[in-house]
């Protein structure tokens, strides 16, 4: 039943922001999930949401071994870090693995280096990344796979989070968004008034 009312808000909440989009409204909806967080870097140092107060962010959760969603979501990110041109250096993306046993920060980092997006990998203990799944309203689960040797794969959200330069998810972006939309959606977290 959880399942079902966290798929009816997404749609709700996207529907909102697209609703704002496309009307060209100057402020787009503070949506009622996130928050700020601390995780650990793929640097291995410390980072909090906080941090990047002034900056637009991305925000997905995935892991470094998924075979299709999240390769092909930070290949998406790369053509929209492309289309922003100049505005691309005001947004983050934040990568945070579902996947704490094997993403380790050193995983996450190589990773991340055949895309060229700016992306910060993050991940945490078991407990604060699923703080961080909760507090957004996301959802993942451990598969055993005892056959492969892998031992496991994870079945997890693809929404990707947009976030204004004050912390705030102001779009919720389903995984079939286009590139077009997410840019769109970007400039306009950008033009939105941060209090």
């Amino acid at each position: 039943m959880q399942g079902v009312r966290l798929a009816l808000l997404r749609a709700v909440v996207s529907m909102a922001a697209l609703s704002a989009l496309s009307c060209h409204r100057a402020e787009l909806p503070i949506l009622p999930v996130g928050g700020g967080f601390t995780l650990t870097d793929h640097n291995g140092g410390r980072f909090e949401l906080s941090s990047l107060r002034g900056k637009a962010a991305l925000i997905f959760f995935g892991y470094t071994s998924c075979p299709d969603a999240c390769p092909t979501t930070l290949s998406k990110l790369a053509s929209v870090y492309r289309r922003l041109g100049d505005d691309a250096k005001q947004v983050k993306t934040l990568y945070i693995s579902v996947d704490p046993e094997r993403d380790t920060p050193a995983v996450l980092k190589a990773d991340l280096a055949s895309f060229h997006v700016d992306a910060l990998g993050l991940t945490g203990t078991k407990p604060e990344i699923d703080k961080v799944v909760a507090l957004y309203g996301a959802s993942y689960e451990i598969i055993p796979t005892p056959n492969s040797a892998a031992k496991y794969t994870v079945a997890h959200s693809t929404s990707l989070y947009g976030i204004d330069r004050a912390g705030r998810t102001r779009i919720l972006f389903s995984y079939d968004a286009t590139v077009e939309e997410i840019v769109t959606g970007l400039r306009s977290i950008l033009a939105s008034r941060v209090e």
